[in-house]
């Protein structure tokens, strides 16, 4: 594991003996602002590269580097996060940011927004996920109920007050000030990153290994460990879910049920808000359950609200359905937290902050992907139809692996000493 964690006094020092608290509060307003930094740069980014003319290639282009920044660096971040610390590669992270989102007010041309979104793509993990890594190192020295409350904080930020913002200070003062107040955001972010973030970690052999061969140990542990392995799987297959059910839920209600715009986006509020609701006050209830039941609730959930929008027929059925989605999202992100949180003890820090973030922006690229040719194939209620189905399939499997636990567990009590 890391070294010892810096507490609030001062960057580096060791903490205090009851500093867990302001660290997790810190942990959160970083969360919070990163999430936010986030949802500003989500509305204000395709609009931009349209403002300037851009074709809608490359709007679309301007809108998915983020994904690409994730997947390329999700492994090799966490092999610098442990040779260099989640600290260092953090304020690394928000400083180049900062400077990307100043360099955009600048920008006149097309492919002037283009290159800066791939630039801010390929620094987009060095922000994320050393402040995750970080949350779930600390997760074993707090409460149940708190698991989900980094996630929370990240998504109330990227998907209620970033946006927002960003729509109210485009529509007032134009993008120059969205991209010099996401910089301002970020230069905030660093400065309490270096009070709340834990010290580097001490130099071992590992470390020292040439980036490809670190790399290349965080694929061994994922062929031998299954635990690790389902639960990056899980991972993928819920945020598919989601990616499918936000980018295709607006459509079906605008063209099915002809719900105007503003009502079709409020189910994605809804299950946005529904998610938080879960992750902020469903730990210290959900957490008291075995791992794998968490699961097979949370995907028979996931199944119910495919199910209900793609056989449904009414508008009730798409509300019903966006708040199942955001509860079930909301349990998958309390079971699989925790789950990563007891596979850093065995791991390390690095290596479960990489591979941890490879399945949700994979399963957001294929899920926006396969949706569209599905939907244009088959239609979109026939690909709630099927995610439906995928997702009770998979509540199913989990619903077993817990009925096999409960049974090897009453072996074990029956077994005489």
């Amino acid at each position: 594991m890391n070294g010892t964690p810096a507490g609030l006094g001062s960057p580096g020092s060791a903490p205090a003996a009851d500093d867990t608290g302001a660290r997790v509060l810190g942990l959160l307003l970083v969360a919070a602002l990163v999430g936010t930094v986030n949802g500003l740069s989500r509305v204000a980014m395709p609009l931009f590269a349209a403002s300037l003319g851009a074709q809608a290639w490359q709007v679309g282009l301007v809108g998915g580097l983020g994904y690409a920044g994730m997947l390329t660096l999700a492994l090799p971040m966490g092999a610098w996060i442990d040779r260099h610390g989640s600290r260092a590669m953090f304020s690394r992270g928000v400083v180049l940011a900062a400077l990307g989102y100043l360099a955009l007010t600048q920008a006149h041309q097309p492919w002037q927004a283009v290159l800066g979104a791939a630039l801010l793509g390929l620094v987009l993990p060095m922000r994320v996920i050393p402040s995750h890594t970080e949350f779930l190192a600390l997760l074993p020295r707090l409460s149940p109920a708190k698991a989900g409350w980094n996630r929370a904080a990240n998504t109330v930020g990227m998907f209620f007050v970033g946006p927002a913002v960003s729509a109210a200070v485009i529509a007032a003062l134009g993008f120059p000030p969205v991209f010099a107040l996401a910089s301002a955001g970020l230069l905030t972010a660093f400065l309490l990153g270096r009070r709340v973030f834990g010290d580097a970690p001490p130099a071992h052999a590992a470390a020292a290994l040439p980036l490809l061969q670190r790399v290349r140990s965080q694929w061994t542990s994922v062929r031998t460990d299954e635990a690790l392995r389902r639960t990056m799987v899980i991972d993928f297959v819920a945020q598919l879910s989601v990616a499918y059910f936000v980018v295709f839920v607006i459509v079906l209600a605008t063209r099915s049920y002809q719900l105007p715009l503003q009502a079709a986006a409020g189910l994605v509020t809804v299950q946005g808000a529904s998610y938080v609701a879960v992750l902020f006050a469903g730990g210290a209830w959900v957490m008291r359950w075995h791992e794998d039941l968490r699961y097979a609730v949370a995907f028979a959930l996931l199944g119910a609200q495919g199910l209900l929008c793609g056989l449904g027929g009414t508008p009730t059925a798409l509300w019903l359905g966006a708040t199942l989605m955001g509860l079930g999202m909301g349990l998958q992100g309390l079971a699989s937290t925790a789950r990563f949180a007891a596979l850093m003890q065995r791991h390390g820090r690095g290596r479960i902050g990489g591979l941890g973030s490879i399945g949700p922006p994979a399963g957001g690229v294929l899920g926006a992907m396969l949706g569209g040719l599905v939907s244009q194939s088959l239609g979109t209620e026939a690909g709630f139809v099927l995610l439906g189905l995928g997702c009770s399939g998979m509540a199913l499997v989990q619903w077993r692996q817990w009925r096999h636990a409960l049974h090897a567990a009453s072996l074990v009590e029956r077994t005489p000493s």
